[in-house]
């Protein structure tokens, strides 16, 4: 059985794990928020295998623009991940970074797509009200953590707590709100790139698009992306931090009203997603902030109390998914 090296790079993490018939090696590291950062947790991490033996590598890419099923990370392909890298500028450009990095392990790389799981929206939720021609050319909703939906509706059909009609809701520095009807994704909240949707650790969420023009009269584009990705969302409202757990310390008002606002858009979507589905069985809370922390489910849960329906938190392995998926791929 050959080494299998499964990376999963996230804003500011790198995990890792090695398999083979079992786990050999699994951990994390942190706190990665410039480039160097990412390239010397790929060194330190060659340094900590030692005599371990790397025969494939595999990684999360979170958009692969019009490809979504996994492939084979040559150089052609490289050089397309790095003219769309700006679509999700958070997870993407520290993972090229570490693709190239990887190079000194002088193996086969490969990408498996978070987008993928999500090419079963239909037209109707996946096209925007902009001239057809701009969907043609591939401007229309994609979706992303479909990974950890993914084992989602895995790890539901194998406990057999699989339903017709569900919404999960993947909460973490991103957060997606997602509407499953059969096992399949119907609509998601994230869309051409995944800065829509509801307020994230330091997204935007979804805005008025007149906005950027108000703001381009004294802003430069670049700068007001800059400020859409990285300053806004929990951090920009509360002015403290991206980080839940420290605005839930917090006493200070603008870091409640931030949580509030979080809580509120994603019931919002939430609500939005019942007639879509015809009603509602299930909710499954996932993610760091969804798996974690019980204030949030239960502040999201409080204006959803018209329906009945079932909640269940699963905690995910992305990393078991992708390494289902790679092993498809070079069977």
């Amino acid at each position: 059985m050959k080494n299998i090296l499964i990376l999963n790079v996230g804003f500011y993490y790198n995990k890792y794990g090695i398999y083979s018939n079992k786990i050999i090696l699994k951990g994390k590291f942190e706190r990665l928020k410039k480039k160097k950062s990412f390239e010397k947790s790929i060194k330190k991490l060659k340094k900590l295998l030692g005599n371990i033996k790397i025969d494939i590598i595999t990684h999360r890419v979170v958009h692969g623009g019009r490809f979504t099923n996994p492939r084979l990370l040559d150089k052609g392909f490289v050089n397309i991940l790095k003219k769309i890298e700006s679509l999700a500028p958070l997870h993407d450009i520290p993972e090229i970074d570490v693709i190239e990095s990887c190079k000194i392990f002088k193996v086969k790389q490969y990408a498996v797509f978070d987008t993928e799981f999500h090419t079963t929206i239909p037209e109707k939720a996946k096209i925007y009200g902009l001239p057809y021609s701009y969907y043609k050319k591939g401007i229309r909703r994609y979706g992303f953590h479909g990974i950890s939906h993914r084992y989602v509706v895995d790890y539901l059909r194998k406990n057999k707590l699989m339903k017709n009609k569900i919404i999960i809701c993947h909460m973490g520095n991103g957060v997606t709100v997602s509407a499953i009807k059969n096992g399949k994704s119907i609509d998601t909240s994230m869309g051409f790139t995944p800065l829509e949707g509801p307020i994230m650790g330091s997204r935007s969420g979804s805005i008025d698009p007149s906005i950027i023009f108000f703001l381009s009269k004294k802003l430069s584009l670049p700068k007001i992306k800059k400020i859409l990705n990285y300053k806004s969302g929990l951090l920009g409202i509360s002015g403290k931090s991206n980080d839940i757990r420290d605005l839930i310390k917090s006493k200070r008002k603008r870091s409640k009203l931030a949580i509030d606002v979080l809580c509120y858009q994603i019931s919002k979507y939430i609500g939005s997603y019942i007639p879509v589905l015809n009603g509602l069985n299930l909710i499954v809370f996932t993610g760091g902030i969804g798996e974690n922390v019980h204030l949030i489910r239960r502040k999201i849960l409080k204006n959803i109390n018209f329906i009945k329906f079932k909640t269940l938190v699963v905690k995910v392995n992305e990393e078991e998914v992708i390494l289902k998926e790679v092993k498809k791929l070079i069977s």
